[in-house]
């Protein structure tokens, strides 16, 4: 099955397949099945029409996803049941209760304050990553400099283990050496002819002179 652009293997696993986008990791891809009440257990092939429905919603647009309610299980619903169940004295006291209790990042009005729903993936995400790089490299912080140089930019060690950083660093680098080589390729060009001066003209006098003697 495709989705987004993505290929997910009918065969896998919904939170393994979910891995294949750029961006989901394997703790954001349980996170997501269990907002979306998928079982871990759960195939790609077992999913139904409108299972795939909310999943591509959700991906193709998760900030626009509404915030969810609270549930008669939660915490605050309690709190809430709890006080309307009480006498008007102590009202006040599970008021106070229920105001100070943070709600989860699913039921904030903001998408931004969840994981979930300010997620970004694919194109998005790589072209920050790319805006990042190229940020440091132009206020040339340490990171930048060793994103110039092809090496780890996390502390690692550079005398044995830096062949992944070398090859993943030096990707950008490799296309300005490619256009350079191609420009330097090119065949070059025949000056432009030049209007012959006086200074040329007497030499070409003399040498006719000179060889038409001989």
């Amino acid at each position: 099955m495709y989705l987004l652009g993505a290929h997910l293997p009918d065969h896998k696993l919904v939170r393994i397949a979910l891995t294949g986008f750029y961006g989901i990791s394997y703790h954001v891809a349980r996170q997501l099945c269990a907002r979306l009440s998928l079982h871990d257990s759960a195939t790609v092939a077992s999913l139904s029409d409108a299972q795939i429905n909310q999943l591509s919603a959700y991906l193709s647009a998760p900030t626009s996803v509404p915030a969810r309610a609270a549930s008669p299980t939660s915490a605050d619903a309690q709190v809430v049941f709890a006080r309307d169940a009480a006498p008007s004295s102590s009202s006040s006291s599970a008021g106070s209760s229920s105001s100070s209790a943070p709600l989860p990042p699913s039921q904030r009005a903001s998408p931004f304050e969840d994981p979930l729903r300010s997620i970004v993936l694919e194109a998005d995400l790589r072209r920050q990553h790319t805006a990042n790089i190229a940020h440091h490299r132009t206020v040339g912080t340490y990171i930048g400099r060793r994103h110039v140089q092809g090496l780890p930019v996390r502390g690692q060690r550079t005398r044995r283990n830096a062949q992944t950083a070398k090859k993943l660093n030096r990707m950008e680098r490799r296309q300005y050496s490619s256009y350079t080589s191609a420009a330097a390729s090119a065949p070059p060009q025949a000056p432009a002819p030049t209007s012959a001066g006086p200074l040329s003209t007497l030499l070409r006098s003399l040498a006719a002179r000179r060889f038409g003697a001989a």
